[in-house]
């Protein structure tokens, strides 16, 4: 039966990338403290949405239910760059954070030095599961171009450089744009073109065009969720650069241009990603 909704395709496919993820790192990790401490972060609730997106698209470019495991490596490491990213997006030397999802972060739990690790950890074991996927080589070779280049220097790095070292500067909208694109954005439109990649669908202007437009929109929905928090009232954010209104009129926006442009797209099941774009009406 076709899955239609990105909400059930999710409901079947990620308990057994959940049970994945911690086989796989209790597995493979042996020096103990390391392996909580990975482990800790993978599982502090985040919703997997881009090791999701990623499968998601696979699945609507003919990749069949039962076969979706064999791309689970790829998208385990997606979520390891992610979670990897969150780790050190919270220590003192960053953004500072106590607290991660209603929990204490990785360098609260354990110490900024094994939280520093951690996330070294889940860095470099993302591109070892690529390398060891059962994918054929010039598809393994596309996801760690594709993840590489958008999660480095060249993307979320260089966003996060940026967040850092101007967050005593009020940014113009064009240069909050550019931060929020590289440092959010550019890992889910990550996730979306290397599953059309490594599920053999050309990839389009169109569903870049989608991977860009929901990479955005992710952050602005994101900003509209914390607006009005009191630890956001002096930072770069969309409604306090812009105001909530015509923050929201942007979201709206990019939500109806990357609808229009992935019913564009061709030899593709739409349903999925129209689907989730339900994501940002909630």
């Amino acid at each position: 039966m076709e899955i239609k909704k990105f909400s059930d395709f999710c409901e079947q496919v990620l308990p057994d990338f959940n049970q994945f993820l911690n086989d796989r790192l209790n597995s493979e990790i042996k020096q103990e403290t390391l392996k909580q401490a990975m482990l800790y972060s993978v599982n502090a609730g985040g919703k997997r949405v881009r090791p999701m997106l990623f499968l998601a698209v696979a699945y609507s470019s003919g990749v069949k239910l039962k076969d979706l495991p064999k791309y689970f490596d790829i998208a385990g490491a997606i979520e390891l760059v992610h979670t990897y990213s969150l780790i050190h997006d919270d220590l003192p030397e960053m953004d500072d954070s106590d607290y991660r999802r209603g929990k204490l972060s990785n360098h609260k739990k354990f110490g900024v030095g094994p939280a520093v690790l951690a996330g070294d950890g889940l860095l470099t074991q993302a591109f070892y599961w690529i390398a060891k996927s059962s994918l054929n080589t010039d598809k393994r070779m596309a996801a760690v171009r594709i993840l590489s280049h958008n999660a480095g220097p060249m993307g979320m790095v260089a966003g996060q450089m940026t967040d850092i070292t101007m967050e005593d500067k009020v940014l113009s909208e064009s240069e909050l744009t550019t931060l929020h694109k590289e440092k959010t954005a550019d890992l889910l439109m990550a996730a979306i073109t290397m599953g059309a990649f490594c599920a053999d669908h050309e990839l389009s202007k169109n569903l870049v065009l989608y991977a860009q437009d929901v990479g955005l929109a992710f952050q602005l929905k994101d900003d509209l969720d914390d607006c009005g928090d009191d630890e956001d009232a002096d930072k770069n954010t969309f409604p306090n650069l812009i105001g909530k209104k015509a923050t929201e009129t942007k979201l709206n926006e990019l939500v109806k241009e990357a609808f229009n442009a992935v019913l564009k797209e061709d030899k593709f099941d739409k349903n999925l990603l129209v689907s989730f774009l339900d994501y940002f009406k909630e």
